[in-house]
C-alpha cells in the first residue's frame, strides 16, 4: 500500500465515522449536503487546475 492509498484509507475511515455520528444524532441528510458542497468545491478546484494546467 502506496502512501496516497493509505491516506486516502484514512479519510474514507473519518468520512464514514463521521456519517455514522451524525446518523445517530438524526443529522444525516445536513452531513450529506455539507459533504457535496464539499465535494463539488473540491471538483471545481480541480477543474480550474486542470483548465490552467492545459490551456
Amino acid at each position: 500500500m502506496t502512501i496516497t492509498q493509505g491516506l486516502a484509507l484514512a479519510f474514507l475511515a473519518y468520512l464514514l465515522l463521521l456519517g455514522r455520528s451524525a446518523w445517530k444524532q438524526g443529522e444525516l441528510p445536513q452531513y450529506f449536503r455539507s459533504l457535496s458542497i464539499v465535494a463539488l468545491l473540491v471538483g471545481l478546484l480541480a477543474g480550474a487546475v486542470w483548465f490552467y494546467l492545459w490551456i
